[in-house]
């Protein structure tokens, strides 16, 4: 909501902008500007030119090393884990959004606020309840037992583990973007593929999947660069990966110059994704021509609804109340959870004050980053774009090592303090902030703060008193998601923090190493606590803005 002071400001801005009061927007960099994008893509892209740096530095035996027959090995086993992962998600998030979105299934309302809660469970966390559940001596197994069963009847550790636990924890990125795509698609279309005689799953596959590409290509990439990259999940699993095994060449044998190339060619796999993510849009064009204020069609289930509302339980029990209930199965008293919150005061404030300092510095960061993207096009935008697109498309352990290698090299009075905790969290999920700003400033007239400047505003004041009272919210939400992502990160946080500082995933990460699976439950539940709060506030902060839309 705005005061009555920005309103005033809003409503002069208007009435300078119909009296004409315009200049050009393209004007060249300030030397205050050039020096701020100069010091964006340093800060993102000089840890990944050091690591690549440090690759190439061990000549002959870096190169066979990236030659070696072991590494095609992991590469074909981490990409078979995500593309898996990738469809097993698709599978769990597209028919849902359908579901929710397109037809009279009860309560729906509030089975989408609760499809976001599987965010608020790191992958980590849920390869813990699902442990408990299907794990060699998990409750599956004992039952089987009781039985008179002999052996393992399930076995959740390998491959196939990972592609469950992945997939049930990342599906709502495409349930969320799948669910808006068809809440915003024009419904001409499909009325016009019914008048030609196509049933619902005609008209669903013929013309709805298809304007969803973008969004299940979107949502997609999400998961497979997720799956990619997670380390804590896969490592619990049993899973050799990438990333777990340029921990154990890091932390273990110590080997900087194996970590370094094994994250060089991660980094190019993640660059081919997200190329091979661009060419496959290509040149196409998904613009739905005419109006979409009319609400789509909403289809009647009949007979259908039993089943669609089993499918929709069978998927957020799986991914949501089925590990919240494994989860205090495991605490076994509040007793030992409240001696837990008692116990681990430090390890909460740890996570929150560096989550939220991460969150601040990147929505400064942000604001700037996107009005330069969205106010000035050309080439600054696009090395912005690329430049802050860096730390989120490449795995924790890799940012941590690249950081560790740059930092103790260069800046070593940053290195071993918990401001290395912050920085990576800051490149790490820089992009959510820009992704929140960019949005926001996309629906702002520039014109508003022509006229700002045209009464008499400087361009400060013209943001100040227009610009930022407009984008609060997406700036809002852009900080909320920096702030859940970085309470939640593990694998960048073991590697950069220094001796004594933990944060609630590196307790939880200790404790499931050290067998005190009750003290694992208990700090996650706490977890999931801290980060439910942030994602409802997201999803109110979504519905004023429909709201006032």
């Amino acid at each position: 909501m705005l005061s009555g002071i920005q309103k005033s400001t809003v409503e002069r801005v208007a009435w300078g902008e119909r009296l004409g009061f315009r200049r050009p927007m393209m004007s060249p960099l300030t030397p205050v500007a050039a020096l701020g994008v100069a010091f964006v893509v340093l800060l993102t892209a000089s840890p990944l030119l050091n690591l690549l740096t440090a690759a190439l530095a061990g000549g002959s035996r870096g190169l066979s090393s990236l030659l070696s027959g072991s590494v095609f090995t992991l590469m074909s086993r981490t990409l078979l884990l995500a593309t898996l992962a990738t469809l097993w998600a698709l599978l769990l998030g597209v028919p849902p959004a359908w579901i929710l979105t397109r037809t009279d299934l009860p309560g729906r309302r509030l089975f989408r606020v609760l499809g976001v809660l599987p965010l608020a469970i790191p992958p980590y966390i849920g390869a813990l309840t699902y442990i408990t559940l299907l794990g060699p001596v998990g409750l599956v197994n004992k039952a089987y037992h009781a039985m008179g069963g002999a052996g393992q009847l399930v076995n959740i550790y390998g491959l196939w583990g990972g592609v469950l636990v992945l997939g049930l924890f990342t599906y709502p990125y495409i349930l969320l973007l799948a669910g808006s795509a068809l809440e915003s698609s024009n419904p001409a279309l499909e009325e016009a593929a019914r008048a030609a005689g196509h049933g619902p799953m005609g008209i669903f596959i013929r013309v709805t999947l298809p304007l969803l590409r973008p969004s299940l290509l979107a949502g997609s990439l999400l998961v497979f660069l997720y799956a990619l990259s997670d380390f804590a999940a896969v490592s619990f699993l049993r899973v050799t990966t990438f990333t777990t095994e340029i921990y154990q060449q890091l932390n273990t044998r110590f080997d900087l110059r194996s970590a370094s190339a094994l994250s060089s060619v991660l980094v190019l796999l993640t660059l081919l994704v997200l190329v091979a993510q661009r060419k496959s849009l290509g040149r196409r064009s998904f613009v739905q021509r005419g109006s979409g204020a009319k609400p789509p069609t909403v289809y009647p289930l009949g007979r259908w609804k039993a089943p669609a509302l089993l499918c929709t339980y069978l998927v957020l029990g799986s991914s949501v109340f089925l590990p919240i209930a494994l989860l205090l199965y495991q605490v076994g008293s509040p007793g030992i959870l409240f001696q837990t919150l008692a116990s681990g005061q430090r390890y909460l404030w740890n996570s929150l004050w560096t989550g939220a300092v991460a969150a601040t510095v990147a929505s400064g960061l942000a604001l700037f980053v996107a009005y330069l993207i969205d106010r000035r096009k050309g080439r600054v935008g696009l090395i912005l774009t690329a430049a802050t697109q860096l730390g989120y498309a490449i795995p924790g352990t890799v940012l941590g090592l690249s950081l560790i290698l740059l930092y103790n090299t260069y800046v070593p009075w940053i290195y071993g303090t918990a401001a290395m905790v912050v920085l990576g969290y800051l490149l790490r999920y820089l992009p959510q902030a820009v992704q929140g700003s960019v949005a926001a400033l996309s629906q702002v007239d520039p014109n508003l703060e022509e006229a700002a400047r045209g009464l008499g505003r400087s361009s400060w004041q013209a943001l100040r008193e227009v610009t930022i009272p407009l984008i609060r919210p997406g700036m809002a939400a852009g900080w909320m998601l920096v702030f859940i992502s970085s309470i939640k990160e593990v694998a960048a946080t073991l590697l950069l923090r220094p001796a004594g500082f933990d944060t609630l995933p590196v307790r939880i990460w200790i404790a499931t190493i050290e067998v005190d699976f009750a003290g694992a439950a208990a700090t996650s539940l706490i977890l999931i606590a801290t980060t439910a709060l942030p994602l409802f506030l997201i999803k109110r902060l979504d519905a004023g803005i429909s709201q006032l839309d």
